[in-house]
């Protein structure tokens, strides 16, 4: 039953029954009405599962908490549910497949570093720690940080870590407490967390998408392993000390979509320029392609960018500017990584036809945004500030 619809019947006899009592009875009984609807009407927490390393968490009293939302069109081969409501938004990295955090209001506080949280009836808190293969990621400027995020909700304690390096004794021993971990399907990981109960994630989704990337399917990983859940939905009530299996699999959502045949065609486009100017270097005959990709996909950054990327070899800055800009103002979201790419072109394309000004503004955007760009761009964007403040 629908809880106003029932608190509605609850409360329409109501003018009836204040005629026959006194004022201060009815409000004792209206007291005991509402607890007993609060009791009546309350849920059970949820661990809900979207896909890939998306997962929201939800406590008895309806706060929603999600972990690492990914971006719709990069790699996954699928897309990231619309008007998914969450009450705080964790990252562990900004990295596509794990920060799709542009999907959700202004309004919704995004969490991207250590320390002690609370959202209503939900605490979080983020250990510090590293991405696998950190020192060559760090190596190209990329950020190479990961934070594991703790959830605790209804006395369950969740951990999700990301793409977190193979766990240290001392992450280990800071997870001690945890009743679930939420890591990749990897004997290196779950060896570590035996006394738990151990969500793989991070995995391909043949059962979602026809499209195939670097990962591989979990059964795979599955299989000859004793205590594993597999279960018939996406979504699991949480428990401290869960006995239902060592192992919990889940469904992906319902809501998630394949990428439609146009975005797989204009993937293709893109490649086949890349291709054609490697082989040819004819600028022209690239572009059609990129062209091509911008029709069939436009709303989206991909296109747009790779036009972009091949004007800037030809320093054709007055054309990259006008493809960039207008890409800015079609594509509804961008992925935090590609708009970093973006803007630095941007900025030095308007640094190099003398709009220092416009240049200044795109740095500007770099250096707010400094857990999420390329390093080795902010160093760039840091030096140009400087410069164009010493002149103002």
């Amino acid at each position: 039953m629908n809880y106003l619809y029932a608190l509605s019947m609850i409360f329409i006899p109501l003018p009836i029954f204040i005629k026959k009592i006194k004022m201060k009875r009815f409000l004792s009984v209206l007291v005991l009405v509402l607890t007993l609807s609060s009791s009546l009407f309350a849920q059970t927490p949820k661990i809900e599962y979207i896909a890939h390393a998306a997962f929201i968490l939800e406590s008895s009293q309806g706060t929603r908490v999600i972990i690492d939302p990914y971006h719709s069109y990069k790699q996954m081969g699928f897309t990231f549910p619309e008007a998914i409501a969450a009450d705080a938004v964790l990252i562990t990295h900004p990295h596509y497949d794990h920060d799709g955090s542009q999907y959700f209001s202004k309004n919704t506080p995004i969490y991207r570093d250590v320390g002690r949280y609370q959202i209503n009836d939900i605490q979080f808190y983020g250990i510090s720690s590293k991405h696998s293969f950190a020192e060559q990621i760090g190596k190209s400027g990329n950020q190479n940080y990961n934070t594991i995020w703790v959830v605790e909700l209804d006395g369950v304690r969740i951990a999700h870590l990301g793409d977190n390096g193979v766990p240290s004794a001392e992450e280990v021993s800071l997870l001690q407490d945890v009743d679930y971990i939420i890591g990749h399907p990897q004997d290196a990981y779950y060896s570590l967390f035996t006394d738990k109960t151990y969500i793989p994630n991070h995995y391909l989704l043949p059962e979602v998408t026809k499209h195939t990337n670097w990962m591989k399917p979990v059964a795979g990983w599955l299989e000859g392993k004793s205590d594993v859940s597999k279960l018939e939905s996406n979504s699991y009530t949480p428990t401290v000390k869960d006995t239902a299996g060592k192992i919990l699999v889940f469904q992906p959502s319902p809501l998630v979509q394949e990428w439609s045949q146009d975005y797989y065609d204009a993937l293709a486009a893109i490649s086949a320029g890349y291709a054609s100017y490697k082989e040819t270097e004819n600028l022209e005959e690239a572009v059609a392609f990129m062209d091509k990709a911008i029709t069939l996909a436009p709303f989206v950054m991909d296109g747009y960018y790779s036009k972009a990327v091949l004007l800037s070899r030809k320093q054709e800055n007055t054309k990259l500017i006008s493809v960039l800009e207008h890409a800015f103002s079609a594509v509804p979201d961008v992925d935090w990584g590609t708009e970093a790419k973006a803007r630095i072109l941007l900025a030095r394309a308007y640094a190099a036809t003398a709009n220092t000004t416009l240049a200044y503004n795109h740095y500007r955007w770099l250096h707010r945004h400094q857990r999420i760009a390329n390093t080795n761009d902010l160093k760039e964007a840091q030096e140009y500030i400087t410069t164009f403040e010493a002149k103002d």
